[in-house]
Protein backbone atom coordinates (compact mmCIF):
# COMPACT_ATOMS: atom_id res chain seq x y z
CA UNK A 1 0.00 0.00 0.00
CA UNK A 2 1.21 3.44 -0.52
CA UNK A 3 1.88 6.04 1.82
CA UNK A 4 2.27 9.58 1.67
CA UNK A 5 3.16 12.15 3.82
CA UNK A 6 0.35 14.64 2.43
CA UNK A 7 -3.38 13.56 1.88
CA UNK A 8 -2.67 13.21 -2.36
CA UNK A 9 -0.18 11.97 -3.96
CA UNK A 10 0.37 11.01 -7.53
CA UNK A 11 2.29 8.14 -9.66
CA UNK A 12 1.43 7.99 -13.42
CA UNK A 13 -1.83 9.88 -13.93
CA UNK A 14 -2.82 7.75 -10.94
CA UNK A 15 -3.93 9.77 -7.82
CA UNK A 16 -4.19 7.87 -3.86
CA UNK A 17 -6.48 9.56 -2.20
CA UNK A 18 -6.79 9.21 1.90
CA UNK A 19 -8.90 9.99 3.87
CA UNK A 20 -6.81 11.24 6.85
CA UNK A 21 -9.67 10.57 9.06
CA UNK A 22 -9.82 6.94 8.26
CA UNK A 23 -7.08 4.15 8.76
CA UNK A 24 -4.49 3.60 6.79
CA UNK A 25 -6.77 0.75 5.10
CA UNK A 26 -9.21 3.44 3.90
CA UNK A 27 -7.47 4.25 0.46
CA UNK A 28 -9.10 4.53 -3.09
CA UNK A 29 -7.21 4.52 -5.88
CA UNK A 30 -8.80 7.20 -8.54
CA UNK A 31 -7.39 7.47 -11.96
CA UNK A 32 -7.51 10.95 -13.47
CA UNK A 33 -7.37 11.86 -17.00
CA UNK A 34 -4.64 13.92 -18.90
CA UNK A 35 -4.02 17.20 -17.63
CA UNK A 36 -6.11 16.78 -14.53
CA UNK A 37 -5.62 16.62 -10.69
CA UNK A 38 -7.83 15.68 -8.10
CA UNK A 39 -10.79 17.96 -7.51
CA UNK A 40 -9.31 18.72 -3.91
CA UNK A 41 -7.08 21.16 -6.22
CA UNK A 42 -9.43 22.54 -7.93
CA UNK A 43 -13.07 23.66 -8.09
CA UNK A 44 -14.52 20.63 -10.01
CA UNK A 45 -18.64 19.47 -8.22
CA UNK A 46 -18.14 15.18 -7.78
CA UNK A 47 -20.79 13.08 -8.45
CA UNK A 48 -21.64 10.18 -6.28
CA UNK A 49 -23.03 7.30 -8.71
CA UNK A 50 -24.25 3.87 -6.97
CA UNK A 51 -24.34 0.49 -8.74
CA UNK A 52 -21.73 2.11 -11.41
CA UNK A 53 -19.83 -0.63 -12.29
CA UNK A 54 -22.10 -2.21 -15.02
CA UNK A 55 -24.84 -1.61 -17.15
CA UNK A 56 -27.46 1.62 -16.86
CA UNK A 57 -25.46 2.94 -13.59
CA UNK A 58 -22.17 2.64 -15.78
CA UNK A 59 -23.87 4.81 -18.66
CA UNK A 60 -25.01 7.43 -15.86
CA UNK A 61 -21.17 7.90 -14.50
CA UNK A 62 -19.71 8.33 -18.49
CA UNK A 63 -22.73 10.59 -19.15
CA UNK A 64 -21.88 12.76 -16.00
CA UNK A 65 -18.35 12.53 -16.89
CA UNK A 66 -18.53 14.11 -20.11
CA UNK A 67 -20.35 16.93 -18.41
CA UNK A 68 -17.05 17.75 -16.42
CA UNK A 69 -17.59 15.90 -13.23
CA UNK A 70 -15.62 13.49 -11.15
CA UNK A 71 -17.47 10.61 -10.68
CA UNK A 72 -17.55 7.91 -7.67
CA UNK A 73 -18.21 4.74 -8.86
CA UNK A 74 -19.81 2.88 -6.31
CA UNK A 75 -19.82 -0.74 -7.23
CA UNK A 76 -20.96 -4.16 -5.23
CA UNK A 77 -18.75 -7.20 -6.20
CA UNK A 78 -17.97 -6.22 -10.03
CA UNK A 79 -14.44 -4.97 -9.58
CA UNK A 80 -13.25 -5.44 -12.92
CA UNK A 81 -16.78 -3.89 -14.67
CA UNK A 82 -16.08 -0.43 -12.17
CA UNK A 83 -12.30 -0.47 -13.04
CA UNK A 84 -13.25 -0.06 -16.74
CA UNK A 85 -15.58 2.59 -15.99
CA UNK A 86 -12.93 4.38 -14.13
CA UNK A 87 -10.77 4.14 -17.59
CA UNK A 88 -12.80 5.33 -19.44
CA UNK A 89 -13.93 8.57 -17.44
CA UNK A 90 -9.85 9.14 -17.33
CA UNK A 91 -9.75 9.31 -20.82
CA UNK A 92 -12.24 12.44 -21.00
CA UNK A 93 -10.15 14.20 -18.78
CA UNK A 94 -11.76 14.08 -15.09
CA UNK A 95 -11.21 11.99 -12.34
CA UNK A 96 -12.92 8.93 -10.49
CA UNK A 97 -12.92 6.79 -8.06
CA UNK A 98 -13.86 2.94 -7.79
CA UNK A 99 -15.12 2.09 -4.24
CA UNK A 100 -16.64 -1.20 -3.47
CA UNK A 101 -19.29 -1.01 -0.61
CA UNK A 102 -22.40 -3.04 0.38
CA UNK A 103 -25.35 -1.82 0.01
CA UNK A 104 -27.22 -4.21 2.55
CA UNK A 105 -25.86 -2.50 5.57
CA UNK A 106 -26.89 0.78 3.79
CA UNK A 107 -25.67 3.38 6.75
CA UNK A 108 -22.30 2.02 6.54
CA UNK A 109 -21.73 2.00 2.63
CA UNK A 110 -23.04 5.55 2.49
CA UNK A 111 -20.17 6.73 5.28
CA UNK A 112 -17.60 4.91 2.96
CA UNK A 113 -18.81 6.51 0.03
CA UNK A 114 -18.62 9.43 0.94
CA UNK A 115 -15.57 8.71 2.61
CA UNK A 116 -13.67 8.32 -0.53
CA UNK A 117 -15.57 11.23 -2.20
CA UNK A 118 -14.16 13.45 -0.08
CA UNK A 119 -10.99 13.05 -1.74
CA UNK A 120 -11.99 14.17 -5.01
CA UNK A 121 -13.66 17.37 -4.01
CA UNK A 122 -17.22 18.23 -3.10
CA UNK A 123 -20.32 15.94 -3.99
CA UNK A 124 -22.86 17.83 -5.41
CA UNK A 125 -24.58 15.25 -7.31
CA UNK A 126 -25.81 12.11 -5.79
CA UNK A 127 -27.68 9.41 -8.19
CA UNK A 128 -29.01 6.14 -6.82
CA UNK A 129 -29.23 4.18 -9.24
CA UNK A 130 -28.30 0.40 -7.84
CA UNK A 131 -31.05 -1.46 -6.89
CA UNK A 132 -31.60 -5.75 -5.91
CA UNK A 133 -34.04 -6.74 -8.47
CA UNK A 134 -35.53 -10.59 -7.80
CA UNK A 135 -38.74 -12.18 -8.13
CA UNK A 136 -40.03 -14.36 -6.09
CA UNK A 137 -43.59 -15.61 -5.09
CA UNK A 138 -45.41 -14.70 -2.25
CA UNK A 139 -45.16 -18.09 -0.53
CA UNK A 140 -41.29 -17.92 -1.10
CA UNK A 141 -40.44 -14.56 0.35
CA UNK A 142 -38.93 -14.62 3.61
CA UNK A 143 -37.16 -12.20 5.73
CA UNK A 144 -33.92 -12.24 4.04
CA UNK A 145 -35.67 -11.66 0.50
CA UNK A 146 -37.21 -8.50 1.93
CA UNK A 147 -34.59 -7.19 3.91
CA UNK A 148 -32.36 -6.79 0.80
CA UNK A 149 -34.52 -5.03 -1.50
CA UNK A 150 -35.06 -2.76 1.57
CA UNK A 151 -31.53 -2.13 2.50
CA UNK A 152 -30.51 -1.48 -0.99
CA UNK A 153 -33.53 -0.19 -2.84
CA UNK A 154 -34.89 2.14 -0.17
CA UNK A 155 -33.10 2.67 3.44
CA UNK A 156 -29.02 3.09 1.24
CA UNK A 157 -30.44 6.30 -0.57
CA UNK A 158 -32.13 7.48 2.83
CA UNK A 159 -28.23 7.12 4.52
CA UNK A 160 -26.53 8.45 0.66
CA UNK A 161 -28.81 11.64 0.96
CA UNK A 162 -28.04 11.97 4.40
CA UNK A 163 -24.35 12.38 4.04
CA UNK A 164 -24.62 14.75 0.60
CA UNK A 165 -26.31 16.95 3.33
CA UNK A 166 -24.07 16.94 5.92
CA UNK A 167 -20.91 17.56 3.41
CA UNK A 168 -22.80 20.26 1.55
CA UNK A 169 -21.28 23.69 2.22
CA UNK A 170 -23.20 26.58 2.78
CA UNK A 171 -24.46 28.39 -0.34
CA UNK A 172 -23.90 25.32 -2.79
CA UNK A 173 -26.58 23.44 -4.17
CA UNK A 174 -27.01 19.92 -4.49
CA UNK A 175 -29.31 17.30 -6.86
CA UNK A 176 -30.31 14.06 -5.83
CA UNK A 177 -32.35 11.34 -8.78
CA UNK A 178 -33.10 8.29 -7.22
CA UNK A 179 -33.90 5.73 -10.34
CA UNK A 180 -36.95 4.07 -9.81
CA UNK A 181 -38.92 1.56 -12.25
CA UNK A 182 -42.58 2.26 -14.26
CA UNK A 183 -43.93 -0.30 -12.25
CA UNK A 184 -44.51 2.29 -9.55
CA UNK A 185 -47.18 3.44 -11.96
CA UNK A 186 -48.88 -0.03 -12.83
CA UNK A 187 -47.60 -2.73 -10.51
CA UNK A 188 -47.60 -5.94 -12.26
CA UNK A 189 -48.30 -9.27 -10.25
CA UNK A 190 -44.83 -10.17 -10.24
CA UNK A 191 -41.68 -8.55 -8.52
CA UNK A 192 -43.45 -8.08 -4.90
CA UNK A 193 -41.12 -6.58 -2.57
CA UNK A 194 -39.04 -4.97 -5.46
CA UNK A 195 -42.02 -2.86 -6.79
CA UNK A 196 -43.13 -2.06 -2.99
CA UNK A 197 -39.60 -0.90 -2.55
CA UNK A 198 -39.27 0.99 -5.51
CA UNK A 199 -42.99 2.69 -4.64
CA UNK A 200 -41.61 3.63 -1.44
CA UNK A 201 -38.44 5.06 -3.09
CA UNK A 202 -40.96 7.45 -4.89
CA UNK A 203 -42.43 8.81 -1.87
CA UNK A 204 -39.10 9.40 -0.23
CA UNK A 205 -38.18 11.41 -3.13
CA UNK A 206 -41.31 13.76 -2.50
CA UNK A 207 -40.36 14.34 1.24
CA UNK A 208 -36.37 14.64 0.88
CA UNK A 209 -37.23 17.07 -1.82
CA UNK A 210 -39.40 18.92 1.07
CA UNK A 211 -36.96 18.66 3.85
CA UNK A 212 -33.62 19.41 1.61
CA UNK A 213 -34.46 22.60 -0.49
CA UNK A 214 -33.54 25.45 -1.23
CA UNK A 215 -30.17 23.80 -1.11
CA UNK A 216 -31.21 20.76 -2.68
CA UNK A 217 -33.57 19.27 -5.53
CA UNK A 218 -34.65 15.84 -5.21
CA UNK A 219 -35.82 13.86 -8.19
CA UNK A 220 -36.56 10.73 -9.89
CA UNK A 221 -36.43 8.90 -13.18
CA UNK A 222 -38.84 6.05 -13.63
CA UNK A 223 -37.54 4.08 -16.25
CA UNK A 224 -38.98 1.50 -18.82
CA UNK A 225 -37.66 -0.93 -21.11
CA UNK A 226 -33.97 0.62 -21.38
CA UNK A 227 -31.69 -2.31 -20.93
CA UNK A 228 -32.81 -5.79 -21.97
CA UNK A 229 -31.91 -8.46 -19.44
CA UNK A 230 -28.47 -9.89 -20.24
CA UNK A 231 -30.15 -13.63 -20.18
CA UNK A 232 -33.58 -12.16 -22.14
CA UNK A 233 -31.59 -10.07 -24.90
CA UNK A 234 -35.00 -10.30 -27.15
CA UNK A 235 -37.56 -9.51 -24.08
CA UNK A 236 -37.89 -5.92 -24.69
CA UNK A 237 -38.31 -6.53 -28.14
CA UNK A 238 -41.74 -8.80 -27.02
CA UNK A 239 -42.74 -6.19 -24.55
CA UNK A 240 -42.59 -3.01 -27.29
CA UNK A 241 -44.58 -5.30 -29.52
CA UNK A 242 -47.09 -6.65 -26.78
CA UNK A 243 -47.82 -3.02 -25.01
CA UNK A 244 -45.63 -0.05 -25.54
CA UNK A 245 -47.49 2.72 -27.07
CA UNK A 246 -44.30 3.86 -28.83
CA UNK A 247 -43.57 0.27 -30.21
CA UNK A 248 -39.97 0.33 -29.42
CA UNK A 249 -37.84 -0.14 -26.54
CA UNK A 250 -35.70 2.80 -25.39
CA UNK A 251 -31.46 3.06 -24.99
CA UNK A 252 -29.97 4.27 -21.65
CA UNK A 253 -29.45 7.23 -23.60
CA UNK A 254 -32.90 8.12 -22.97
CA UNK A 255 -32.60 7.87 -19.45
CA UNK A 256 -29.57 9.46 -19.45
CA UNK A 257 -31.38 12.39 -21.42
CA UNK A 258 -33.94 12.97 -18.50
CA UNK A 259 -31.24 12.79 -15.77
CA UNK A 260 -29.52 15.77 -17.86
CA UNK A 261 -32.85 17.63 -17.82
CA UNK A 262 -33.22 17.76 -13.93
CA UNK A 263 -29.63 18.49 -13.42
CA UNK A 264 -29.99 21.64 -15.22
CA UNK A 265 -33.86 22.16 -14.05
CA UNK A 266 -33.73 24.38 -11.05
CA UNK A 267 -37.35 24.86 -10.76
CA UNK A 268 -38.09 21.49 -10.59
CA UNK A 269 -38.03 19.40 -7.21
CA UNK A 270 -40.11 16.22 -5.66
CA UNK A 271 -40.84 15.17 -9.66
CA UNK A 272 -41.00 11.68 -10.83
CA UNK A 273 -40.28 11.64 -14.86
CA UNK A 274 -41.15 8.59 -16.49
CA UNK A 275 -39.02 7.42 -19.46
CA UNK A 276 -40.97 4.20 -20.35
CA UNK A 277 -42.20 4.71 -23.75
CA UNK A 278 -45.75 4.83 -22.42
CA UNK A 279 -46.01 1.42 -21.41
CA UNK A 280 -47.18 2.77 -17.79
CA UNK A 281 -50.50 3.95 -19.30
Amino acid sequence: MLRCPANVCSLTGIWWVQDMEQTPEAVAVVACGAGAVPAASVARSVAVVTGAGRRVGAAIAIFLARRGLNVVVHYGASADAANQVVSEIEALGVCAAAVSADLRDPRAAAEAIFSVARGLGDVSVLINSASVFRDVTLSEVDVEHCAEHVSVNLLAPIFLAQQLQRQLKSGAMGRIINILDWRIHRPGADHLVYTATKSALASVTKTLAQQLAPEVTVNAVAPGAVLPPEDRPDWHQQRAAQGIPLRRSGTPSDLTAAIGYLLDADFVTGEVLTVSGGEEL
